[in-house]
């Protein structure tokens, strides 16, 4: 597989502009990747949980293919660090040592943080957003490895890297990318806005739709809860593959979407042009 730089770098190549949105925790750039022109335009982020790196691998190469005209923003490895303390482990990073103390007493002193989800705060980006924060089913009020909600809604500069996007005005539709189960998440509370292209992209991908009354604090919820508008949470890959995804079945996942971000921009230029 390509490391994250050559991976962007193949994406400018194909015609991607490139820019910062924000730091990790752990000081890592924040690369948001821009293809077509102009407003309107969709946001799309993946890598926000760290053992769900083959969003990353999948955005990126949906990324460069994509000759759409309509404009897309495309994050592809929100948690950074946390992505390469799940493919490498602690000697996969640079730190000091009791953060590195901290990180092992989190993930119950086991070296093996292939399913680890959180930042290296150990906290949840999905559990992080100002969107019913801390009152999602399986939310902890603990550094952990999965479902920390962190000290307050969006402590987290990823988090805060996404909320400055969303918040920006920019966007039609939102989209965020998590693996697995083959689905599609709509709706965020008593907020169920444009059931019919929620329903359109679930039948693009032959993945069920399906609504979330137990979540809360996520990208998705944020983005639904703030403006009304449009917004997913896209479960790639097969519930039958263990956690960390198998990167064998990359083709598998880029076949199936390889047509969702020119659907991306339709749906986004449509609502646009229609009042959203």
């Amino acid at each position: 597989m390509k490391t994250y730089k050559e991976y962007l770098e193949a994406c400018m190549a194909a015609g991607a502009a490139m820019r910062t949105i924000g730091e990790t925790i752990g000081g890592r750039q924040i690369q948001m990747l821009t293809k077509g022109e102009g407003i309107p335009r969709a946001l799309i982020v993946g890598g926000i949980h760290a053992r769900e790196h083959i969003t990353t691998d999948l955005l990126f190469a949906l990324t460069a293919a994509y000759d759409g005209k309509t404009a897309l923003d495309i994050v592809p490895a929100l948690n950074i660090d946390g992505i390469l303390l799940a493919q490498n482990g602690l000697n996969g990073l640079t730190m000091r040592m009791k953060d590195r103390a901290f990180l092992l007493r989190t993930n119950r002193g086991s070296e093996d943080f292939s399913l680890w989800k959180a930042n290296l705060r150990a906290v949840d980006i999905n559990n992080n957003f100002d969107a019913g924060w801390g009152q999602g089913k399986g939310n902890v009020f603990f550094p952990a490895p999965s479902g920390y909600v962190g000290s307050h809604p969006g402590s987290e500069p990823e988090t805060q890297a996404c909320v400055r996007r969303m918040d920006s005005g920019q966007y039609a539709l939102v989209v965020a990318y998590h693996s697995k189960g083959e689905e599609v998440y709509w709706g965020f509370r008593s907020k169920r806005p444009y059931p019919e292209e929620a329903r359109r992209v679930a039948e693009a991908l032959g993945y069920s739709l399906k609504e979330t009354p137990e979540s809360a604090g996520g990208l998705k919820d944020y983005w639904i809860e703030k403006t009304g508008r449009m917004g997913l949470t896209i479960e790639v890959g097969e519930d039958r593959f263990p956690h960390p995804y198998p990167v064998s079945e990359l083709p598998v996942l880029i076949k199936k979407h390889k047509d969702i971000f020119a659907l991306f921009g339709e749906i986004a230029e449509r609502l646009w042009m229609n009042g959203l």
